[in-house]
């Protein structure tokens, strides 16, 4: 019975003694441990295929598709799990050997004696020929855009992309069809709004389910999908510019939101609270305060060096922007250096989901519970939200929190968007005369 094993073409670093390779792989395979990163290569090397079509007869095949050496599993001949796009990696590569197992049964059934060089000419038309993978296949897509985009893009904004990957998967389940990317057009996103509005809506629970996307999230999932299809536009998975130009969405992101901050007095009750006993979250708590003393990313948090600081200013170049950032430690901000002098100059690290998860305990305990409500609207239908104040808590809020205090003392809204480094200062106008503070401070004055 013929069977296919992919393998990669040379996924050890070169520049390494092949002895001392060839020791550590004996070590794992006899560990049953996985290649340490420091004998693999950091660049993506082919992937091939051994086709196996009788006892001691095989055929060495090169396919279209590369990886990085650390994503690779050796054992299975797949993507490691962890891997992103690893789902859509791995059923590309099943599709090709089960389209190349099929054309040589059929093959067979149609010659009586098959030599390699006929074996050889059908496996390679296969996969030069794209009958298993096509270059303009949206699967294929998605997986390189999540390889190619993955040293580029922050986790946060690569997940973004990983759930509407999920939705689309989720709409064609549901309507027993493969998409193309000839059936992006303005019919599509139609549908595929009023597929999110039927979605379930994760302000629901389990006793009281809510159905229905709020119209912001929707608005958001319809423009990252279509920034994905002009990505594949621009390197050649498909011709079809009508995936994302000239789309009319219906549902539109509101244009201005509440903004959920803490107040001043609340950045303060948040770090004055007595959280010795628990390291844990005393940790969380510090991070979340220096975020709301400086204004910066999660990200660029959790990358915090002291080369980039040097007692006055912390200078540093920031990983989602790719600009670079200065953060005078002077005034407001300068109650962020306590922070740094406790840790050493050395911020704890976290991941952002646990972090997210750990402050809002922290808010509770800090008696952040104020009622705090919020309306969105899901298609026409309105929803109002109201929960304590430290449900809303997250790494975001602390950013939130310093815009919204930045300009209520008066400073520039320009001079605010210099140390945020936002893209677009409409952002930080939605934060103008947001509190009620604002908004009674500007009265006092007429």
């Amino acid at each position: 019975m013929a069977f296919i094993n992919f393998y990669l073409d040379k996924p050890f670093n070169p520049s390494l003694p092949k002895e001392k390779i060839k020791h550590t792989v004996a070590e794992c395979q006899q560990q049953n441990k996985h290649y340490p990163k420091s004998i693999l290569s950091d660049k993506q090397t082919t992937i091939y295929l051994f086709f196996t079509y009788e006892k001691g007869k095989r055929i060495k095949i090169k396919t279209n598709s590369k990886a990085l050496p650390a994503q690779w599993n050796f054992e299975t001949g797949r993507y490691k799990s962890t891997a992103s796009g690893s789902l859509e990696l791995n059923n590309e590569l099943d599709t090709l050997a089960n389209t190349l197992l099929k054309g040589y049964v059929k093959l067979k059934d149609d010659k009586e004696y098959l030599d390699e060089a006929e074996i050889r000419q059908l496996l390679q038309k296969q996969i030069q020929g794209g009958g298993a993978i096509k270059r303009n296949s949206v699967d294929k897509a998605r997986a390189d855009f999540l390889v190619g985009k993955e040293r580029i893009l922050t986790e946060g904004t690569l997940k973004e992309y990983r759930t509407i990957f999920k939705s689309l998967d989720d709409l064609q389940e549901k309507e027993k069809r493969r998409l193309g990317f000839s059936d992006f057009n303005q019919a599509f996103f139609d549908r595929y709004e009023k597929f999110l509005l039927a979605k379930s809506n994760a302000n629901g629970s389990k006793e009281d389910p809510k159905k229905g996307l709020l119209n912001d999230t929707i608005a958001k999932y319809c423009a990252t999908l279509k920034s994905f299809l002009q990505w594949s536009f621009e390197n050649g998975y498909h011709q079809n510019p009508a995936a994302f130009t000239k789309i009319k969405t219906q549902i539109k992101r509101k244009s201005k939101n509440e903004i959920v901050a803490l107040t001043e007095k609340e950045v303060f009750q948040l770090l004055e609270k007595d959280l010795s006993a628990n390291p844990r979250l005393e940790k969380v708590r510090d991070l979340f305060c220096f975020g709301c003393f400086t204004g910066q990313r999660f990200s660029d948090i959790m990358r915090f060096s002291q080369d980039d600081f040097d007692g006055k200013k912390w200078d540093f170049m920031s990983i989602k922007v790719k600009k670079r950032v200065v953060v005078p430690f002077t005034g407001f901000i300068s109650q962020a250096l306590p922070i740094l002098e406790k840790y050493n100059y050395t911020l704890p690290v976290i991941s952002n989901q646990k972090f997210n998860e750990y402050l809002k305990e922290i808010g509770e305990i800090a008696s952040l519970n104020n009622s705090v409500r919020i309306i969105r609207f899901s298609g026409v239908k309105e929803v109002q939200i109201r929960q304590p104040k430290f449900t809303f808590m997250s790494s975001h809020m602390a950013r939130r929190t310093f815009v919204t205090i930045m300009l209520e003392k008066g400073v520039p809204i320009t001079v605010v968007q210099r140390i945020t480094q936002h893209a677009d200062i409409r952002t930080l106008l939605k934060y103008e005369g947001h509190s009620e503070n604002a908004l009674f401070e500007s009265l006092k004055k007429t």
